[in-house]
């Protein structure tokens, strides 16, 4: 399982990391915000949570590539 907390700026930077997402449809990858929990393959989804604080991104697997790391590095929270 791998955890990390994410941050959009806008929404453009949602529609890029939906599209980023969907280069790993078979992976399962979950956006949680507080009991909240959105696939984030799905901008609606997404949409629907409270972007404007960091959201926990969870990928419930141990066998996720390792280009999945470098694509999720501009949405990691540093702060």
């Amino acid at each position: 399982m791998y955890r990390t907390k994410v941050y959009f700026k806008d929404l453009a930077e949602v529609k890029k990391f939906v599209d980023m997402a969907a280069q790993y449809s078979k992976l399962e990858i979950n956006l949680v915000s507080d009991i909240y929990t959105m696939d984030a393959h799905s901008l609606i989804g997404i949409l629907s949570l409270d972007i404007s604080a960091p959201i926990e991104l969870e990928v419930p697997s141990d066998d996720i590539p390792e280009s999945f790391y470098d694509d999720i590095k501009p949405y990691i929270c540093t702060e």
